[in-house]
Formats: structure tokens, C-alpha cells, sequence
């Protein structure tokens, strides 16, 4: 009868004709705050309550009688903790028993309706999240991944791609840094319109600035014709700089100049062209400190760095790993006529506790070799490279030799006391934010999951968010709210995680 997906009023008006049958209850009142229970209001059925306002304030978290001028009343106050969230109150004539059995079916009734509430809120943000992720992989096949923190950097893409500002892309070497470049342009009003990419660390100083800028005839040895350079065979679309950071102290000067004025001049040539060309960067080098070190201008990085996109390595998101290795597996499979199939599980294991260094283009490689030389169709421990074998029996030596959990817990708890004093209640609120933020950041910013997680729920982790000023991403987890904010301002996708580990916490929860 007491469905929590129904609403208080058919609830109360559904309760109300069975409880006029008992001839004991004179009225039911019930008070939902605002910001918990929807929809919030008071809500009143049978004869009015008497100092309803004042008998909401001396009720306490449990179902008790309170004394009145006019029919005896029974009540109760739901806490989240110190949060009231909802006042309920039934008069009665002389049967206590029997309004305080409906104050505690009712109570039960809230505390269902609030967690179903909570669940369907969180449930409906992670269904818009996933259908946004999904459009996204579907238009933009060639990244594929699990990874929260990767779809918050293709939405964030996909944003930047309906404007002409700049872009520079930076991640390490073979973590996809191209790939976004692709996205961006399929996703802008220039896809029509052709994408040119040139690899600014692979050419000479010289031929880098004929590349870009094209010469004229009889500018050098071997210049019989004019030639266009990039930058005129991109005009009304992009042209994507592969290795920025490898650029000439001279074609740095040049790019700049083509950057701030919109035209170019061929080599050998004293005419001004006007082009037309969204810039997209990338390079694996930290450019702002090769501007600290005097490497690069730094009026061109601020040039390039208009939009900032960091493209997080492979070892940051170990849950994109199988499905890479399924991908490969198919894409080798088809392009050497093999049908190898079968991962074994200890060989996944090895692939993702790697930190592959060289990121999805080294884990490409693993997998393709596996296809090349595997018997049948199965994906053997031999196939897999040494360097990935040996990482992985010395991980096994170092769990082989670490203490366990409870016996670090014991020397980590007894260093803190050392150092900061016996303060147990000190020790808990740490240890306490500790864990919120390791479950949280576990859970990839689910609230409702890391609620489940540490044992309480949805209303009391909010309240905990900010009583510790922990700051949570969607896909993500836990974040430091200074980067937080940062990476809202810039559009620069979602910042580091938050390291959490250490005691666990008392749970807590709502009365029932």
C-alpha cells in the first residue's frame, strides 16, 4: 500500500480512508523540507494540528508522544544525520499505539521514497552521460575507450570543434593525440573542407618553412615551379602541426607571424598571401617549460595554447585496455587472415597492470605480434613482450612482500599518532575524507555507488562533500578544487584525481 514511487498526497489520501475505520486518529501532518523529499510542502489530512510549527520543533528522531492543549499527539523528526529532512505528527484519541504504528509506516514510507529518489536522480545523469558518450564514440569511431576521463575530453573537443579557436593537444607519445585532432575537424564547420597534417619534427629547419609556406620559382636549387605550402593547400580547412615543440627558433618566428596576421609568404618571395586555416597543435613535450628554459617563444605558445586538451596516458586509464586489446585483436586479425580470439585472463591481467610507456601505439604492437605468431587462436603468455613479463613477476614480488592491510593500517594509524598526538576524533574526520575521496574517485564521481560503498547514503555523502570541501567529476572521482576550477575556466577536460587510501569509516545511516 505504501509505495514508495507514489507521491504523499495519493499516498496519505490512500491511507486516510483505512485509518477513518479505526475511530482512534483525529489527524495526520506531515512536513517534507525542501531540497530532500519531492515535492516538498506540508501536507494535512483529518482535523487541523494545533501549534503544528512548535510540536515539529520539540520532536525528536524517535516516534514519542508530546504533550498538547488539545488531542494527544505522537511524532517524530527524520535526520540525515543533523540534516531534518521531514517532520511527521498524528493526533489520536486515546490510543497512542495506534498513531504511533502509522508515524513509524510512514517514516519507513520516506525514508524509501527518499533513497528511490536519490537512486532515480543519479541513475538519470549517468543515462545522459553514457547516451552522450555513446553518440559521441559512434560519430568518432576511431576513439574507443571506457574511460570517464576520456569522454569528458571528447565532449570537451567536440565543443571547442564548433569554433576557430586554437588548439594544442598535448599527451605522450602514441597516447592519440592525433586522433583528437581528427575528431575536432569532423566535428567542425571545415570538414568539408581538407585536413593536412605535416609531422614538424621529421623535416629539416629549410625544407619545414617550404613545406608550410611553399617557394617561388628559382627560390633555391631545384625550385623549377612555384609550390603551394601547407598553409594554402589547408586554406577553409585545418592544418594540424604533429611535434610543435620540435620547431626552429626561424620557423617558430614565421609560424607566429602567419598566426597573428592570417597570410603567408612563399620562400624566395616577397608577397603577401591571405589564408584561411584553423591551427591544431600537438606536441609530448611540456611546453611551458620549454619556454621556462628559453627553447620555445613564448609568444607563440601563447598563440597555440588558446584551448588547452591533455590526452591522459594509457596507464591512467587501465579500463580502456581490454577493450583496445579487442579492437586490435579484430583490426590484426583481419589484416593477417588470423582468427586469434581468446584472451586467458593472467594474460590481460600482465596487459593491464603495465604501465606501457608507449602508450596505445606500444599496446597496438603487443597485440599485432600476438596475431603474427600466435599457433592457434588463443592469445598465449609467451606472445606477451619480456618487458611486460618481467614488470609483472616484479609486481608480484613487491605484493609477495608488502605487509597486509591491517598490519599497515596499524603502523600508518600509530606514525600518525607519533606525529600529530592521540586525537581520536582528529583521526577519524581524516581518515573519514580519506576514504569518501578514494571511494568516490573508485566509483569514477557515481555518487550513489560510493555511497552504497562506504555504507550510508546519497544525502549524507552530500553533506560530507561539503563538510570536508571535496569537490567530485563526473567520470572521474575526487578532484583538487583549485584544478577543478581551472579546468572549467579553460575547457581543458577534468582534473587529476584526488589520492585517497587509508582507514575506513564508521557507517552511518538514516533512522528507519
Amino acid at each position: 500500500m505504501l509505495d514508495p514511487s507514489v507521491g504523499p498526497r495519493l499516498i496519505l489520501d490512500r491511507l486516510w480512508i483505512e485509518v477513518q475505520n479505526w475511530n482512534a486518529i483525529g489527524g495526520i501532518w506531515l512536513n517534507c523540507r525542501p531540497g530532500h523529499l519531492q515535492p516538498a510542502g506540508t501536507f494535512l489530512l483529518g482535523d487541523p494540528l494545533d501549534d503544528a510549527e512548535e510540536i515539529a520543533l520539540l520532536a525528536g528522531p524517535t516516534t514519542a508522544p508530546i504533550a498538547t492543549d488539545g488531542l494527544p499527539v505522537v511524532a517524530r523528526q527524520l535526520r540525515d544525520g543533523n540534516v531534518p529532512i521531514a517532520t511527521l505528527a498524528v493526533s489520536h484519541r486515546g490510543s497512542e499505539d495506534a498513531a504511533a504504528f502509522l508515524v513509524d509506516a510512514l517514516s519507513r514510507w520516506l525514508v524509501d521514497r527518499l533513497r528511490l529518489q536519490l537512486e532515480a536522480s543519479e541513475l538519470a545523469d549517468e543515462n545522459q552521460a553514457l547516451r552522450g558518450a555513446l553518440s559521441m564514440e559512434v560519430r568518432n569511431h576511431d576513439i574507443i575507450t571506457n574511460s570517464g576521463v576520456m569522454r569528458a575530453l571528447i565532449q570537451s573537443a567536440a565543443r571547442v570543434a564548433a569554433s576557430n579557436a586554437t588548439v594544442l593537444i598535448q599527451g605522450e607519445t602514441g597516447s592519440g593525440k592525433e586522433l583528437f585532432a581528427r575528431l575536432i575537424h569532423a566535428n567542425s564547420r571545415r570538414a568539408h573542407q581538407p585536413m593536412v597534417t605535416i609531422n614538424a619534427g621529421a623535416l629539416a629547419p629549410g625544407l619545414l618553412e617550404a613545406e608550410l609556406f611553399g617557394h617561388a620559382r628559382g627560390a633555391f636549387t631545384g625550385a623549377e615551379r612555384e609550390r603551394k605550402g601547407l598553409f594554402e593547400v589547408a586554406s577553409g580547412g585545418t592544418l594540424f602541426l604533429d611535434e610543435v615543440g620540435e620547431l626552429s627558433a626561424e620557423a617558430q618566428v614565421r609560424l607566429l607571424r602567419a598566426l597573428q596576421e592570417r597570410t603567408i609568404t612563399r620562400v624566395g618571395d616577397h608577397a603577401a598571401i591571405a589564408v584561411d586555416v584553423r591551427i591544431i597543435a600537438a606536441t609530448h613535450r611540456d611546453l611551458a617549460a620549454e619556454v621556462t628554459q628559453g627553447r620555445f617563444r613564448e609568444d607563440l605558445y601563447y598563440r597555440l595554447n588558446v584551448v588547452n586538451l591533455q590526452v591522459p596516458p594509457l596507464r591512467s586509464r587501465h579500463e580502456d585496455i581490454p577493450l583496445l586489446v579487442n579492437h586490435f585483436l579484430q583490426k590484426h586479425n583481419r589484416s593477417h587472415y588470423k582468427a586469434v580470439e581468446e584472451v586467458p585472463r593472467q594474460v590481460l591481467e600482465m596487459l593491464i597492470h603495465y604501465p606501457w610507456p608507449g602508450n596505445v601505439r606500444e599496446l597496438e604492437n603487443c597485440v599485432q605480434k600476438a596475431v603474427v605468431l600466435a599457433p592457434g587462436n588463443v592469445f598465449i603468455e609467451d606472445l606477451v613482450p619480456p618487458t611486460v613479463r618481467a614488470y609483472s613477476e616484479s609486481q608480484a614480488d613487491r605484493e609477495a612482500d608488502a605487509p597486509a592491510p591491517d598490519a599497515a593500517l596499524e603502523s600508518a594509524i600509530g606514525r600518525w599518532a607519533d606525529a600529530r598526538g592521540p586525537d581520536i576524533n582528529r583521526l577519524f574526520q581524516h581518515a573519514e575524507r580519506v576514504l569518501i575521496a578514494h571511494a568516490l574517485s573508485r566509483a569514477r564521481g557515481v555518487k550513489l555507488r560510493a555511497a552504497k560503498a562506504l555504507g550510508i547514503n546519497r544525502v549524507t555523502l552530500d553533506r560530507k562533500l561539503v563538510e570536508y570541501g571535496i569537490r567530485v567529476q563526473r567520470g572521474q572521482g575526487a578532484v583538487d578544487p583549485t584544478a577543478a576550477e581551472a579546468s572549467a575556466d579553460e575547457e581543458d577536460g577534468p582534473a587529476g584525481p584526488v589520492g585517497a587510501a587509508g582507514a575506513v569509516a564508521a557507517p552511518q545511516r538514516v533512522p528507519a
